[in-house]
């Protein structure tokens, strides 16, 4: 019985032996097909989800209404009108796009073709223009609200951000009070990132792991800080596409979106933008 034993030791030995030794060889013969198919039947790994991106434009919204550009210059670059937004949106329809949210690209859920709509200062034109428009295209979006401006003048109220949040619309964070974040002492910080954090937490049941920066401005202070504070995901004012396996996820960059691209503008950005993928 030992002998035997030893005898299937020695043969299993000299099999793996002439394994190591062949493997080589064998993929170095191109029409090796057949060994090959055997040997990748045996050698098989799980590999994530293969029509997944790893680039996607991050589009950035402010205000979605009629600005006369010489009465309010500022307020016309910070605006979209609705009919160009319609077209916009039209677009992306008819040419395939898929709208996230940044919870799914923290889940790992990108696939091809993807795109983030993204809507600055819970403004409440959001709410009565902008997203009748996304339903009737069956798109979502993701909405960056300051926490004490809700209910003021020109932004959502609690019933209209509820109403957002039944229909599909992300609610992420963007700040407390709109405080430019690169010039606040710590404490400051933490009351700005953790006050509005808890208070979408407790009145909308969001879980605070995506932040905007308001007016684009942070510092090394602010990442850490929303680091140690379990946020994942922090969107700039940086102009580009996002590169999720290369860039830091705390600081990606998002595309401007106003009138000033209106419609041609907005579908140039974006086919240059698959050519190249």
């Amino acid at each position: 019985m030992g002998a035997m034993k030893k005898k299937h030791l020695s043969i299993g030995v000299i099999f793996s032996l002439l394994f190591v030794l062949v493997l080589p060889f064998a993929f170095s013969v191109n029409n090796n097909s057949t060994l090959l198919s055997a040997l990748d039947s045996v050698i098989s790994f799980d590999y994530p989800n293969q029509n997944v991106s790893t680039k996607i434009p991050i589009l950035m919204y402010h205000y979605v209404r009629n600005v006369d550009k010489n009465f309010d210059p500022m307020g016309w670059r910070l605006s979209i009108s609705p009919e160009y937004f319609e077209e916009q949106m039209k677009y992306l329809k008819e040419n395939g796009y898929t709208t996230i949210n940044l919870k799914d690209i923290e889940d790992g859920k990108v696939p091809e073709k993807s795109i983030v709509l993204t809507f600055d200062d819970g403004l409440e034109d959001f709410y009565t223009t902008a997203l009748p428009v996304l339903q009737k295209y069956g798109f979502t979006a993701s909405n960056a609200i300051i926490t004490d401006m809700i209910g003021n003048k020109g932004h959502m109220t609690m019933e209209q951000l509820r109403a957002c949040r039944s229909a599909g619309i992300e609610i992420i964070s963007h700040s407390k009070s709109h405080s430019s974040m690169s010039s606040l002492s710590k404490n400051n910080l933490l009351s700005q990132i953790l006050d509005s954090g808890d208070f979408l937490k407790n009145n909308f049941g969001v879980e605070p792991l995506s932040f905007v920066f308001p007016s684009g401005k942070y510092n090394k202070l602010v990442i850490k800080t929303l680091k140690e504070n379990g946020y994942k995901i922090a969107l700039t004012t940086n102009e580009g596409e996002a590169n999720l396996s290369n860039d830091d996820m705390l600081i990606l960059p998002r595309i401007r979106i106003d009138n000033r691209r209106a419609i041609s503008g907005f579908q140039k950005t974006l086919e240059e933008l698959l050519i190249k993928k």
